[in-house]
Parts: structure tokens; C-alpha cells; sequence
């Protein structure tokens, strides 16, 4: 027996859970678990109800549209449908703003929304570098605010589906596929509008030396690369002869980055030297980072001069420039603890971070949210570095790029396989879409493995442990409590204000939580504020959903925002500038269209 009153042990859970979360000392979906078994332990639900979350159709829902994105990026629909928007856009920067954030729009609401915005990433960053008068930094923000104002106008969103998971939970009727467009698109044209004229000015322009271009030649400046690479000629008394030519240790011992042998017809990268291949007197290295002499002389290593050196890189290199996935396990990681050559034969060439070059010992840098790499690799290696979850491909050069084929026709088809039903009310969702996943996997568009992968499955343990916490504040009545508290100096005011006021306790949550979090905890309180004030739940658990999309103001707000954060070298207070306004421009019309169609 609990030695608080159920209501007072459910509160003090999720007070403590609320916590937990902000402080991000434990993993999101490590808290989701300590929920669940805490509710159990404590005896305020049952064991089958305590777990309930992991069966909820919520749940479901979200693993399709996962494996279902993935199926339109492998299949190439992705790279498809960005590239061709992204043309749409060529020729002024308020047309590129334009263009990208109604594309955006558009993805997020069929697609997760980082994986939105990681479509349309690599041609906006393209079409915005080539242009002499687009600054990235003026587009990408517009590009990641997009995808979050769409996302208020589809049920796909993860925030949205928690909220109508939470009225399913309380005996309400859940929202349908297309319920959020009265709300959300209003909000995705104001916020459309306000970016275009007056967002996108407050905006810095930032020309930064060191802002990687497309050219290869940009490239190679950006990164310094053409001083970082160095032909370097084993000495007969060089400790480094008979290592292996592919893995000869320069890294731990002197802080390079070994890229192949230099041979009389050109360079031979790491990866094409066969592993019985031994370093011999006489050989030539090619190495990249900062050589220092102490260095070259205890490794037996002769630098040489070879002005050719990086021409035959140009020709024979595949290249990659790379930003991390903000919801990918790089962040904190080491190349070496990733192991990226074993995993794509990759070597990091070259960090870029807030402006400065990191060229050394680059295999024990912990890798950070913003950073983008410079690497080489086979070609191979890059086909399977599209589909890895922890980063994002910005650019490449040379190696073959994956080509549309009858996967690409077949995942649209199954995506509308997947929507389609459940718009016309001739399906559930959760089953029409878990459909279209299987088939998808079936087809081998996406290998289960490669689906399991494409699932987040931090997202999944944290909804599918916080949904009984809302049937336990329910049920105990913590819920109708706390809105007590809340409601008290709204007592009198109109149902509108009350919605406001859910809407903005929500956004404020979303910026230092996350929009999903904030759902999960404000979603039960608005439920049993509806039911204290006379007011449809359904409305207020809108003005929830809506809300935790709003993430505009901090880095850290949304997943999203970090994706554009390193490309467009933003500081944090450049979010907080542009979405401060925006947040001021678009929650009066979403309570105003919430006052319209749902109260």
C-alpha cells in the first residue's frame, strides 16, 4: 500500500517524471519504463494496465509511419519529390522561402517531420549555396518551421496522436486523419506569410569563410583540405613498416587520418588496398590533418611535395559531407566508438563546428549536435550510409547515386494504401497503416532490419510508458485536481481563453521538453478541464496538439531545428529572434480557428 493517497503518488510520478525530462539526465524512453513499473509497483494500476501503453493503436501508428518514411526515402520518392521542389525554387531567396517551407508543409503531413525536413535539406542547402545572393542561414530556419506548422494540420504528428490516444484513454472519441486541417492550415499560412515578409529579415546573413559550397573545389577550401592532405614517404627505418597499408594506426599514434597509398597511377584509398597488403620502404602515404615534424620524425615519415595530389583525390575520391541526425545515437559518440570505417569504410576527412575546422585525431572527438563531417568512403559504403539513421548526407561527390525504380511507384501506392481507408472512414488507421508496413517490408522496400532501424524507438518506450500515467491521473483524480488549480483564475472566462491558456501551457512545455512530452502531460489536465468547465475535451486537447508544435523558440525545442542548426550555423539565439514573433503571429490564429470549429 502506498503511504500517499493514489492522487498524491500519481502526482509526485509525474512530477517526478517531469523532472526527469527536463533535466535530460535519463534517456526519454528510460523514464517512459520507470513510469509504467512505477504505477505498477505502486499499486495505482494494475499490471495489465500499467503496460496497456505498449498495446495502444498510438503505438502502432507510429512504427508504420516510420517504416513507411523509410520506404519512401530507400525507394528514392524522396530524393525525388526534394530535388524537383527544390528547382521550383531557383532565382530569389523569398521564392526559395516560399517554395521550401510550402514543401515542407506539404511532407510533414504524411512523413515524420525530421525526415521532412532531411528531404529537402540537401537541394535547398545547394540551391541556396550556389546563389550569390541566398544566404542558407535565411532559409533553413523557414525550412525547419515549416515542417512544425504542417505538422498542426495532419493526425500524423506524434504530439497529435498522443492527444487523441489521451481522449481514446478517457472514453472520447478519438480525432480522425483529416480533423486537424481547420486548425492547422490557417496556422501554416500565417506562419508561411509572416516568414516570407517579415521572418526571414530578422534573420542573419551569415557569409562564413568556411561555409562548405558544392563545387569540389569550395569544398576542398571549406574544409582546408587541400593544405590538410599530405603525400608522406615511408622511411627504411619507419616503426610503420609491415603494419597493414589499410589500418597502419597513424590515428593513435599521431593523430591523421590515413587515406590510401600514393602509387604511380594515382591513389589507391584504403579500401582497395587487399588487407594482406604491408607498408613497405618507399611507399607513399596520402594523410589528411595538421602534420607536425616531432611527429613525422619518430614515425620514420617524409613529407613530399605533390602539387598533383589533390586533382587525383578530386577524380578518384567519393566524398560525402554529412550533418549528425539530431534523434541518431551520434551525438556524444566517437568516430572510433561508432565505428564508421568498419561499418562504411569511412574516413572523417574534416570537422566542421561553429566556424572552426577540426582536422586532428579526429577518431576520439565526441561528435556534437550541429557538427558536419567531411568523409571518404567506397561507394558501396555510401548507398548504405543513406540509410543510417544517425546522419544526414548534405553533399556528395562522385559515387553512384540510388535510382527510382518500381519500389518507388510501389511505396507511394502503399502510402495511399496506408491514408486513403482511413480519410474515407473504411479503416482504422492504426490498421491501414500497419498493413501498408507489412506489405512494405514484404516487397523488400524496406528489409525488416533496415525497418527496425528506421524506428524510434526512444519515441515508442517513452509514449508507450507515459499513456497509463494519463489513465492513472484520470482515474485517481490527480488530473481534474491539477485543472482545478489551473482553472482558478480563469473561473470565469469564456471557453476561448481557457483553450489559450492550455495552448500556451503546452507550447511553453514543448520548448524545454519535447512536443510529444508536453502532449503526454498536458494532455490529461486539459481532458479533465473540459470535463470540470462544460467544454468539448476534444477542443481542448486540440488546442494540446496544436501548441506542442510550437516549438520555435529554442534549438533544443524540436529535433528539427538542430538538423538546420549546423548547415545554416545558426546560434541559439537566432531561433528565439525569428520565433518569438512567429509564435505571437500564429497562436492567436490557432485559438481563433479553434474557437470557429471546435468550441
Amino acid at each position: 500500500m502506498p503511504m500517499l493517497s493514489p492522487m498524491w503518488t500519481t502526482l509526485l510520478i509525474a512530477a517526478l517524471a517531469t523532472l526527469l525530462l527536463i533535466s535530460g539526465k535519463v534517456r526519454a524512453d528510460i523514464v517512459g519504463l520507470l513510469v509504467a513499473l512505477a504505477l505498477a509497483y505502486t499499486g495505482i494500476l494494475p499490471l495489465d494496465k500499467a503496460l496497456a501503453g505498449f498495446s495502444s493503436n498510438v503505438v502502432f501508428i507510429i512504427i508504420a509511419i516510420f517504416i513507411l518514411t523509410k520506404g519512401l526515402e530507400t525507394s528514392g520518392v524522396t530524393a525525388m519529390m526534394g530535388e524537383r521542389l527544390g528547382n521550383l525554387a531557383r532565382g530569389s531567396e523569398r521564392r526559395l522561402v516560399v517554395v521550401t517551407m510550402l514543401a515542407a508543409a506539404v511532407l510533414s503531413l504524411f512523413m515524420n517531420t525530421v525526415a521532412a525536413a532531411a528531404v529537402l535539406l540537401p537541394p535547398v542547402l545547394a540551391i541556396s549555396r550556389q546563389s550569390k545572393n541566398i544566404s542558407p542561414s535565411r532559409v533553413l530556419i523557414p525550412l525547419a518551421y515549416g515542417t512544425l506548422l504542417g505538422g498542426t494540420a495532419t493526425l500524423l504528428t506524434t504530439a497529435n496522436l498522443v492527444t487523441s490516444a489521451s481522449l481514446a484513454a478517457h472514453g472520447y472519441q478519438p480525432y480522425g486523419l483529416l480533423d486537424f486541417l481547420p486548425v492547422g492550415l490557417p496556422v501554416t499560412i500565417a506562419g508561411l506569410l509572416y516568414m516570407v515578409f517579415v521572418g526571414r529579415r530578422l534573420l542573419p546573413r551569415y557569409e562564413d569563410a568556411h561555409a562548405p559550397r558544392t563545387s569540389f573545389a569550395d569544398l576542398m577550401e571549406a574544409y582546408r583540405l587541400r593544405e590538410g592532405l599530405h603525400p608522406l614517404e615511408v622511411t627504411p627505418n619507419s616503426p610503420l613498416i609491415g603494419r597493414p597499408a589499410r589500418k597502419p594506426h597513424l590515428a593513435r599514434e599521431s593523430g591523421l587520418t590515413p587515406v590510401g597509398l600514393v602509387t604511380p597511377r594515382g591513389v589507391r584509398f584504403a579500401h582497395q588496398l587487399p588487407p594482406e597488403r604491408r607498408l613497405l620502404p618507399g611507399d607513399v602515404l596520402l594523410v589528411a590533418g595538421n602534420i607536425q615534424k616531432a611527429d613525422l620524425e619518430a614515425l620514420g615519415l617524409r613529407p613530399l611535395s605533390d602539387e598533383d595530389i589533390c586533382d587525383d583525390f578530386r577524380e578518384r575520391a567519393t566524398l560525402a559531407e554529412l550533418t549528425l541526425n539530431p534523434r541518431g545515437d551520434a551525438v556524444g559518440k566517437t568516430p572510433q566508438e561508432l565505428r564508421l570505417y568498419a561499418r562504411y569504410g569511412m574516413r572523417v576527412l574534416a570537422i566542421w563546428r561553429h566556424g572552426e575546422i577540426l582536422d586532428t585525431n579526429l577518431q576520439a572527438v565526441p561528435l556534437q549536435k550541429g557538427d558536419a563531417l567531411l568523409v571518404q568512403l567506397p561507394p558501396e559504403g555510401l548507398e548504405q550510409l543513406r540509410n543510417a539513421p544517425d546522419f544526414v548526407i548534405l553533399e556528395t561527390f562522385g559515387g553512384a547515386r540510388t535510382r527510382p525504380s518500381w519500389q518507388a511507384a510501389a511505396a507511394v501506392g502503399l502510402l495511399l494504401l496506408a491514408l486513403v481507408p482511413a480519410a474515407l472512414g473504411w479503416l482504422p488507421l492504426a490498421l491501414s497503416a500497419l498493413s501498408a508496413a507489412t506489405l512494405m517490408m514484404l516487397l523488400g522496400i524496406v528489409p525488416p532490419d533496415q525497418a527496425y532501424q528506421a524506428i524510434s524507438w526512444r519515441v515508442i518506450f517513452l509514449i508507450a510508458g507515459m499513456i497509463p500515467l494519463g489513465v492513472a491521473m484520470r482515474d485517481t483524480g490527480a488530473a481534474a485536481f491539477l485543472s482545478q488549480q489551473m482553472l482558478k483564475p480563469l473561473a470565469h472566462s469564456p471557453a476561448w481563453m481557457v483553450a489559450a491558456a492550455f495552448l500556451l501551457l503546452t507550447t511553453m512545455l514543448a520548448q524545454i521538453t519535447s512536443g510529444q512530452v508536453a502532449a503526454l502531460i498536458v494532455a490529461p489536465l486539459a481532458i479533465a478541464a473540459a470535463e470540470t468547465q462544460g467544454i468539448d475535451p476534444r477542443s481542448l486537447g486540440m488546442a494540446v496538439a496544436v501548441g506542442a508544435s510550437f516549438a520555435f523558440l529554442l534549438p533544443t525545442g524540436h529535433p528539427v531545428n538542430l538538423l538546420v542548426m549546423g548547415p545554416g550555423h545558426y546560434k541559439p539565439s537566432d531561433y528565439f529572434k525569428v520565433g518569438l514573433p512567429l509564435l505571437l503571429v500564429v497562436v492567436p490564429v490557432a485559438v481563433l480557428a479553434i474557437q470557429i470549429f471546435w468550441l
